[in-house]
């Protein structure tokens, strides 16, 4: 299932992922509950991670979409990737390039997953899966790729099975999300049931190279959403050409 995935990207376009310099410079804030609708879920154009404050910044949205050998294409989950706009700081030896340029730049991929800021990776289900299933399937791509990067060790491995244990203690029900939070020293998961975001984290694995690589899964070259990487190399392009203090002033404002 997983290496079916649909590479073709929907024309979809957001109002909250294509600000603008003048619209960051604009008095009004961005208000959460314009919202991105993606398949009859509404993602925030701001959120903060399950047991933290500080809000963070929708940077791109998009469905996963699969397709059974000689079976319909079937979309299985919506996908939102947020981070502190702080991040911003840690990416600009890249100001100035094109969201195709960004893109197909596995390196800033990398300098991003890798800045010390949080990141959060929301995954709405549109279909209901098993959390062993889920595990093992995203899992599997992790550790895949961490393998080819020659990154895959003891850490690693262990990462891999206590993520693999979290996940065999719950489901995936329509319209009930998983948060992964990339952190300085690892990553977190959470689970809701509904829209609302978990009030703290249920499961700390101490491993960021593990973490970053999940996510990375999403975001890369050969991520599961080509509709969500587009979205993020616009809205990556549009910050990084923005002025430092019209990203403050946007911060602000959340």
């Amino acid at each position: 299932m997983e290496d079916a995935v649909v590479r073709k990207a929907e024309g979809w376009q957001s109002p909250a992922l294509n600000l603008t310099v003048a619209t960051l410079a604009n008095d009004s804030p961005v208000k959460a509950e314009a919202g991105v609708p993606i398949q009859g879920i509404t993602l925030s154009p701001t959120l903060a991670a399950p047991g933290r404050l500080r809000k963070l910044t929708l940077l791109g949205a998009g469905v996963r979409k699969v397709r059974h050998p000689d079976g319909p294409e079937l979309k299985v989950t919506v996908l939102g990737i947020y981070s502190d706009l702080d991040v911003v700081k840690y990416l600009s030896k890249y100001r100035g390039q094109s969201a195709e340029q960004l893109l197909t730049d596995q390196q800033f991929l990398y300098q991003f997953l890798e800045a010390p800021v949080d990141i959060v990776a929301r995954v709405v289900f549109l279909l209901p899966m098993s959390g062993e299933e889920y595990a093992r399937k995203a899992g599997n791509n992790t550790e895949k790729d961490l393998k080819m990067m020659n990154k895959w060790g003891g850490m690693e491995e262990l990462a891999l099975q206590e993520f693999r244990r979290y996940f065999k203690t719950i489901n995936c029900f329509i319209g009930s999300s998983i948060y992964f939070t990339l952190t300085r020293t690892g990553f977190e998961i959470s689970q809701s049931l509904d829209s609302s975001v978990p009030s703290a984290t249920e499961c700390a694995v101490k491993s960021a190279v593990f973490g970053q690589a999940l996510v990375g899964t999403m975001l890369g070259i050969n991520g599961v959403s080509p509709q969500l990487r587009a979205s993020f190399g616009k809205k990556m392009a549009a910050l990084l050409q923005a002025p430092a203090a019209i990203i403050q002033r946007s911060q602000q404002l959340q």
